[in-house]
């Protein structure tokens, strides 16, 4: 009777952890071998407001609190002549700063003024940009991989070459942003604008992209493969040559965009709105939700012609 009695809970338990390593498996939470996540239904919760639209109060909010190093050791105030890592920038004038190949890794820049700043090369790793005001400034090929720009305007931003992976960008303001050859892989652009923004030739590998605005970017032939773009409007946009495989597009507008020899294989196009979209050899096979009027145009898996049914 004892064995019976120890032989349950056993089961249960290996029930259970069998169970949860199914869940993880099936959200997308881990992968093996060469399996890559899919992206998931989008998170309103991620939200942020523009950064237009944030007030003095708030942008206090944002700033007010001191953060230390990871090492936990409290931040030197920076200064503007010899900046350092770890620097303390919060709220400091620091336009047109001169720093070309300069090192403030893990700096703290929120709700700093830092236009029209020459930061070519440097190493801006893992720094704190929340509510800072970076236009015009130049970053190209600089690392500014694990940084926080959430709710940052950065009008007119040059990032070229730049390394920008699982950086955070919701709610910034991109608009006219230039980043040719750019790597933006694991970033999350929520409700960010980027209209009239430049990443051609630019790697968006899992990014979320929920609710961005890209009305009229230019993105050709840059990689868009497993990202989440649901509710995002790229109207006009110059998508030509775009691999946009397996990535959900949940009520997409690419309404006038240019997707000639674009790839969808794989993506999910529920609701997807392509009227007035230009085409030429591009490649629908195997996507999911097709809408209607491309099913209409598809030949042998492609799409060559432009959209005039809504």
């Amino acid at each position: 009777m004892k064995k019976q009695i120890l032989i349950i809970p056993v089961i249960l338990i290996t029930f259970l952890i069998t169970s949860c390593k199914e869940n993880r498996e099936s959200s997308g939470a881990t992968s093996s071998g060469n399996s890559l996540p899919v992206p998931s239904t989008p998170d309103s919760s991620e939200y942020l407001k523009l950064a237009n639209f944030l007030s003095e109060q708030e942008i206090d909010s944002i700033t007010k609190i001191k953060t230390l190093l990871p090492d936990k050791t409290p931040r030197k105030k920076g200064l503007k002549p010899v900046p350092m890592p770890g620097d303390d920038f919060r709220k400091q004038n620091l336009d047109n700063a001169y720093w070309p190949k300069a090192n403030v890794e893990n700096g703290d820049f929120r709700g700093a003024s830092m236009r029209s700043v020459k930061c070519v090369g440097c190493n801006l790793k893992n720094s704190d940009f929340r509510a800072a005001d970076i236009r015009w400034t130049f970053f190209d090929e600089a690392d500014l991989s694990g940084s926080d720009f959430s709710q940052a305007r950065l009008f007119h931003v040059h990032v070229n070459r730049a390394n920008l992976q699982n950086c955070d960008f919701r709610g910034a303001n991109m608009f006219g942003m230039e980043g040719h050859g750019t790597n933006l892989e694991h970033s999350n652009m929520t409700n960010a604008l980027m209209k009239d923004s430049e990443f051609p030739l630019s790697d968006f590998k899992y990014c979320t992209l929920v609710h961005t605005r890209l009305i009229r970017a230019v993105m050709t032939n840059s990689d868009f493969q497993y990202t989440n773009c649901s509710y995002s409007d790229f109207s006009g946009a110059g998508f030509n040559g775009v691999n946009f495989g397996n990535s959900l597009l949940k009520n997409a507008n690419f309404q006038g965009a240019r997707l000639k020899h674009a790839d969808f294989s794989g993506a999910d196009l529920e609701g997807a709105y392509f009227y007035g979209a230009h085409m030429k050899e591009t490649n629908f096979a195997g996507a999911k939700n097709i809408p209607d009027v491309i099913k209409e145009m598809m030949v042998d898996g492609k799409v060559s012609g432009n959209v005039l049914k809504r």
